[in-house]
């Protein structure tokens, strides 16, 4: 285990709620043309082959968020069994900065430190993270 697998994690976790912002979205916009469907059942079938193209869209977007969202449980199992191995405070920073997404302004305000032990500390935990 390293940084980098620290820094993956984070970015894949902001991507996946990122995704299933546009989820949400799509999945109103179809919400609305099934309601239209339903209130106008003799609907153009141009409408009819959109709002199936959109569902199969939405499928496939969900897929997609569902199987990297695995593979994101899977590489959060191997970074708490790395963290583990970490002593406290850097395992807290590590957990708080990577896993929950904190920055380390807050990291120092919550475990009342100043932001430069912070920072210092964090650059050690991340050194004793590449030395598992």
């Amino acid at each position: 285990m390293n940084r980098q697998d620290l820094f993956e994690y984070k970015k894949n976790k902001k991507w996946i709620e990122s995704r299933k912002e546009k989820i949400e979205k799509e999945y109103e916009s179809i919400q609305k043309m099934i309601t239209n469907y339903k209130e106008n059942t003799k609907m153009a079938s141009e409408k009819q082959d959109s709002m199936a193209e959109n569902l199969a869209i939405l499928l496939d977007m969900k897929l997609e968020v569902l199987s990297f969202s695995i593979k994101l449980e899977e590489d959060l199992n191997k970074i708490d069994k790395a963290l583990l191995k970490i002593k406290q405070p850097y395992r807290n920073i590590l957990t708080d900065v990577y896993v929950k997404g904190t920055t380390l302004v807050m990291v120092a305000n919550h475990m009342r430190y100043n932001y430069k032990d912070i920072c210092i500390q964090h650059g050690r935990a991340l050194k004793m993270y590449d030395d598992l």
